[in-house]
């Protein structure tokens, strides 16, 4: 019987109370329905924009807010190295402003510079992340299915050759640190072919060495004996005697400049701070090494001998002279400590000598080159620089143009990265999903044979004790899990069932309430169903398995998706009794994921393991509400 009559419905009074019911029930489904969609959708963001919130993700409609998240991953979520490249000053990428307008010609022009320059003078970009080291950015993504091609899917052959112990193709991009003066990467084969698939990746994932944007961090880190001032553009323009709006305006040139200031910096950076291979010396300075050489081993060729075994070519060594300097760093051995050594002796080393090819001075060089003069340069860009010397690289107007250029692959991208990184994840970890299937339909399948019948026999046989077995039933609710786990515990610990199924599955096999729940309804079901079974000589196991369990398909279906849901987001348990991690389930792999995993993954791992219990409860809806609805009704 409804609660309003048909009739009563007709008046203002029962139409506006019926309104406010279905605007409470409304408001109601918002606030179940908005938490899951802004969890699906921070799930597409990266540490640019996971902190918005928003129910729709600012780069799906906007380029700007895009381009902050390509910048990011583009420079390895490094603000301080997007600052050495572009000469900005950003705190982080959220900073980070769409540039105003781009010259085309000049990025086309830019794109055919950076084509010829070493690869050792780039970053390769996309390649990691220096906060998250273990996300996949597009580069990584790319160098995988680079690994899987060339070894045509064959871990084992990988290994050999990198003589690594792996069992998936889940190697990162080995971390470039061009800029920095003693880095000296590990030349192997897996570097060989990094650099081979570094060569035939897109231009937009190279970056040049910000060589000068190091010059700017070395200037404003020395120590001018002014205590703790800070080194800005102010004082550098009272010490250049030039005016230096931004530190960005102090330019590394290719030789020891005029001002005694700035040559006197310029050196120092050279001889202490420059990364080795950016430095070259004349022909002349030939002379000079081996005076040093001559010092430094005391005059005895025997020991120098000893030191370099061979000569340039592996000519054997009948002179001082057979030892030469090396146009470029030597990178390894004997040779390299010496290159060096002679470079920061500012007794041996004299400062006419030395040279800088950076990719800085490279591009301007290029400039020159191409349209001799500043003037033509800034005509054919529309800029207005005051000297070749000042031209920058086009490095932030690239980044733009190339976002825009591939804004459809990238946005893609981005949407999938977390997710691809979560099942990458729970591959690596592959017996996860066997543990948690066998968990859940071992336990779904114990409540739903010893809850009935336990409920069964309590219905079935009128014991004098029936009700107080209920109130101990009943009682168990009292108590949190927490409070159960340790006897648990100790219980399966006494049993010998640590690390096994029986640990996860038996403290959860029998339920109070299914059982209360179960025999409530079992008494309501008419005694005559009993009565006519038992005259045709059912036995009672056929009157549980035949007439009992079929009516009590709803009520079942609660129950199933209640020890389902408990089975499959448990992880304190299983991670208390399993402390091995072959025996780990899903749930607790993605818990220990959360310690290393940024928010934004986080939500995406949360909206997978989300999908089964959707998945159950979509195809079994009207069941589990007809489970819900007939024992109330009872």
């Amino acid at each position: 019987m409804p609660h309003i009559a048909v009739v009563g419905r007709k008046s203002p009074q029962a139409r506006l109370l019926i309104a406010g019911i279905y605007i409470i029930l409304s408001l109601g489904a918002v606030t179940m329905v908005v938490p899951f969609w802004l969890m699906v959708s921070n799930s597409f963001t990266s540490n640019v924009d996971s902190h918005d919130f928003k129910l729709i993700p600012a780069f799906f409609y906007d380029d700007e807010a895009l381009y902050r998240k390509y910048a990011e991953s583009a420079f390895n979520e490094d603000s301080q190295l997007f600052n050495y490249a572009t000469g900005e000053d950003i705190g982080d990428f959220l900073d980070l402003e769409a540039p105003k307008q781009v010259n085309q010609a000049r990025i086309e022009e830019y794109n055919q510079w950076l084509q010829a320059l070493p690869l050792t003078y780039t970053f390769t970009a996309h390649a990691y992340s220096v906060s998250k080291p273990k996300i996949t950015l597009e580069g990584v993504k790319r160098y995988q299915q680079f690994l899987v091609k060339r070894y045509q899917g064959d871990i084992e052959k990988l290994n050999e050759a990198y003589r690594e112990d792996r069992e998936y193709f889940d190697l990162q991009l080995r971390r470039e640190e061009w800029h920095k003066r003693v880095f000296q990467p590990l030349r192997d084969v897996r570097h060989d072919e990094m650099m081979e698939f570094k060569r035939d990746l897109p231009l937009r994932f190279r970056i040049p060495a910000p060589v000068e944007g190091m010059f700017w961090e070395f200037l404003t880190n020395q120590d001018y004996g002014r205590g703790d001032a800070a080194n800005d553009a102010a004082f550098f323009s009272q010490r250049y005697g030039r005016k230096i709006e931004n530190l960005s305006d102090i330019h590394l040139s290719e030789r020891m400049p005029a001002g005694a200031k700035f040559a006197e910096d310029w050196l120092t950076y050279v001889r202490k701070d420059i990364p080795y291979q950016f430095v070259k010396f004349d022909p002349g300075a030939q002379a000079f090494f081996t005076q040093w050489l001559r010092q430094k081993y005391a005059n005895d060729l025997e020991f120098l001998r000893e030191a370099y075994k061979t000569g340039e070519g592996g000519k054997p060594i009948t002179d001082w002279g057979d030892i030469k300097l090396a146009a470029d760093y030597p990178w390894e051995g004997i040779a390299a400590s010496d290159w060096g050594g002679f470079l920061e002796d500012d007794k041996a080393c004299p400062p006419a000598l030395i040279y800088l090819d950076t990719p800085q001075i490279r591009y301007r060089k290029w400039l020159a080159q191409r349209y001799q003069t500043v003037d033509a340069v800034n005509a054919k860009y529309a800029t207005s620089f005051a000297d070749l010397d000042a031209v920058a690289l086009p490095i932030i107007e690239a980044t733009w143009t190339d976002m825009l250029a591939d804004k459809g692959p990238i946005k893609r991208d981005f949407i999938g990265r977390n997710y691809r990184d979560v099942v990458a994840y729970i591959s690596v970890h592959g017996r996860a999903l066997r543990n948690t299937l066998i968990l859940v339909t071992c336990v779904v399948l114990l409540t739903l044979t010893i809850n009935p019948l336990s409920a069964y026999a309590l219905s079935r046989y009128n014991l004098p004790q029936t009700y107080k077995i209920l109130l101990f039933f009943l009682a168990t609710m009292a108590f949190p899990a927490e409070v159960t786990a340790i006897p648990n515990f100790l219980l399966m610990k006494q049993l010998h069932m640590l690390n096994t199924f029986f640990a996860l599955i038996l403290p959860t096999a029998a339920n109070g309430y299914s059982i209360f729940l179960l025999k409530g309804f079992f008494d309501g079901l008419p005694k005559e169903l009993y009565e006519a079974a038992e005259l045709d000589g059912a036995s009672e196991t056929q009157m549980f398995t035949r007439i009992c369990l079929p009516m009590s398909t709803p009520v079942l279906a609660v129950i199933g998706l209640g020890a389902f849901t408990m089975a499959y987001g448990s992880f304190l348990w299983a991670f208390v009794v399993c402390q091995d991690k072959n025996m780990w389930t899903l749930m607790v792999w993605l818990q220990q994921m959360q310690s290393w995993a940024p928010q934004s993954m986080v939500y995406a791992a949360l909206v997978l393991a989300a999908i089964p219990t959707l998945i159950v409860f979509i195809f079994a809806q009207d069941v589990i509400m007809r489970g819900i609805i007939i024992p109330m009704e009872k």
